[in-house]
């Protein structure tokens, strides 16, 4: 199993870029094997907030082993050929360390900019996306016609570092379907709940269970726990982490988020490394 951090890309914290490249080389240095970040625009208290493919371009530079990317991007506001030109320069800066999480996002913050808010529309949208990001990955001449979008032989020539493609995380709320059914075509799932209420070992068997009746999954796919606890029991948590192997989790991520307005806990949990080094 692999341990990472798991961080808004907004607050007094992780609303700073610089603050959160140094939090990301110091997450390398004790040992996390990544970093992950939010991808929101316009939050509900409107704190400082950081565009998460820059902040992790500057870290890419910084860094030499640590995987990083978002978690999860709401690709439905985002322009699916934009999207894949700025993740290929990231992989490249990264030397092939990126990781995009491919999510709706919330209908209220699309809301906001009078983006759709249907979520049968992002999923249709969602899947168009990730058709596109592969073709022009590909390195070759691509043409598209969906329902949303459309390309008419274009060309990528910067292919990604990773091979066949730079890795793709579905994001999806249990127990819904819809996602999930998407994510098994991925490369990994980000199971979710709600915020602070993390999936029971049983939701996650369920979860694994569901993934695996869409086919095969391959030994290289990832499924994620997303844990809440900033340090109170967490002990309880690290005595199943057997379990969640067992059930096929490959990632553990620690949330650490500056709510409090205490930068310092954060950096001391992620000074403190992973809980299995």
């Amino acid at each position: 199993m692999k341990f990472g951090i798991y961080a808004p890309n907004y607050g007094k914290t992780f609303g700073n870029p610089q603050v959160v490249v140094d939090l990301i080389t110091e997450a390398e240095e004790a040992g996390w094997d990544g970093f992950f970040l939010w991808d929101h625009l316009f939050p509900e208290d409107s704190t400082s907030i950081v565009d998460p493919f820059v902040t992790l371009a500057a870290a890419a530079v910084k860094t030499e082993r640590i995987l990083f990317g978002t978690t999860v991007t709401p690709v439905p506001r985002r322009r699916p050929w934009k999207l894949a030109s700025e993740c290929v320069t990231l992989d490249h800066l990264s030397n092939g360390r990126a990781v995009l999480g491919i999510g709706l996002g919330g209908p209220e913050e699309l809301g906001l900019m009078n983006e759709e808010t249907n979520p049968k529309i992002h999923a249709k949208m969602a899947a168009e996306q990730i058709e596109i990001l592969n073709g022009l990955w590909s390195g070759e001449e691509f043409s598209f016609e969906g329902e949303h979008y459309k390309l008419d032989k274009v060309k990528m020539s910067l292919k990604p570092v990773q091979q066949p493609r730079i890795k793709l995380w579905g994001a999806g709320t249990w127990p819904k379907k819809g996602p999930f059914r998407r994510a098994s075509r991925l490369d990994g799932v980000i199971p979710l709940r709600g915020l602070g209420r993390p999936l029971s070992l049983e939701e996650l068997k369920q979860i694994t269970e569901y993934l695996k009746l869409q086919g095969e999954l391959p030994d290289s796919y990832d499924i994620v726990r997303i844990y809440w606890n900033m340090g109170e029991d967490i002990q309880t948590e690290y005595d199943k982490f057997n379990e969640f192997r067992e059930i096929g989790v490959t990632w553990w991520l620690q949330t650490v988020t500056d709510w409090t307005g205490d930068t310092e806990a954060i950096r001391e949990v992620i000074r403190k490394g992973p809980p299995i080094q």
